[in-house]
């Protein structure tokens, strides 16, 4: 499951392209349209001649003139024709393709819908970076180590989803900045529950849900052992919260956040197990070209408030702010 891969070791409860240029025909006719006689007017009374200026024009004088005006105004159009047509052929061909990668089955961040659409809050936001690019994105969803693999060869451009820049993360990618995201482990709880848990030492003999094969899991596990519930989706650990049949879920804020308003349950998302977490969308290895156009990308998103408006799409809130306490609102 990817979603488990991606996120096996994200936190520790121990830490509090260039458009390609047409080749227009018409340069060939402006090439050849530059060698032709030019005419120009005449310093007599007598009226035009051509490159020898005469008193009397002789006849054989004005029809080369007269010829040589007719090319050139024939071979102008021709060129203005040309170039239309590759004006027209550039319009046609559209942005430049970048392929940027998702994880496949990370919602609400990367997944597709039941008609394979693709969707998701960094799908969201890697399309608006491409059209500030002017260009169209072409997404490439798979695995953890798949993506990993399609960045280093140069086959994606960028991983769409922001990862943990941890250690083993470093040495597969570089990371930009800044975060369009504050993300957080945190404890969810159901909207009437009053009570403080701030480590695990507090859930001792009580019911906690987590997801399974992470390493909130494992570490919990330690600490509580059997009172811990392993989940394969998170959704089906907030339900039982919101049943009350748990004390407690540790689940990422944003994830919580999203499922909390998307089913409309009656749960909050409380105090944090540790500290924010340092996350970035992942380059490749030394690309610092295409690192530092996505950073300045994202900034211009800061400003212009379209990350704000895909947050409250797929959250409430504006998500580049903190908020790891609030309840939801029905």
């Amino acid at each position: 499951m990817d979603t488990t891969i991606a996120r096996a070791s994200r936190v520790s409860l121990s830490r509090p392209l260039p458009n390609p240029w047409p080749v227009l025909s018409g340069m060939s006719v402006a090439r050849s349209a530059r060698s032709l006689p030019l005419c120009k007017p005449a310093t007599t009374t007598l009226g035009t001649s051509c490159d020898t200026v005469s008193k009397v024009p002789f006849m054989t004088e004005l029809n080369s003139c007269a010829q040589s005006a007719e090319l050139t105004r024939r071979d102008s159009l021709l060129l203005l024709f040309s170039m239309a047509l590759g004006d027209k052929a550039m319009a046609a061909e559209g942005p430049a393709a970048v392929k940027v990668g998702f994880l496949r089955h990370y919602k609400p961040f990367s997944y597709r819908d039941a008609n394979g659409r693709p969707l998701g809050f960094d799908f969201d936001v890697a399309s608006r970076v491409c059209e500030l690019l002017q260009l169209r994105m072409d997404p490439v969803l798979d695995s953890l180590e798949g993506l990993a693999q399609r960045v280093k060869s140069g086959e994606i451009a960028w991983l769409g989803n922001q990862l943990l820049t941890t250690p083993e993360n470093r040495r597969r990618f570089d990371f930009v900045r800044p975060a369009y995201a504050s993300i957080q482990l945190s404890a969810v709880q159901h909207e009437d529950d009053d009570r403080d848990f701030l480590s695990l030492e507090d859930l001792l003999g009580k019911r906690l849900g987590v997801l399974a094969g992470t390493g909130v899991e494992e570490q919990a596990r330690a600490v509580l052992g059997k009172t811990v519930k392993a989940y394969e989706h998170i959704e089906n650990a907030l339900h039982d919260l919101s049943h009350q049949r748990l004390d407690l879920v540790l689940e990422e804020n944003l994830i919580a956040d999203y499922h909390i308003r998307a089913l409309r349950l009656p749960l909050k998302v409380a105090a944090p197990f540790a500290a924010p977490m340092t996350v970035g969308l992942g380059v490749r290895k030394g690309d610092r070209e295409m690192q530092e156009k996505l950073s300045q990308t994202l900034q211009s998103m800061l400003k212009d408030g379209s990350l704000s408006r895909i947050s409250e799409k797929w959250f409430g809130y504006d998500v580049s702010r903190s908020r790891v306490s609030h309840t939801a609102s029905h």
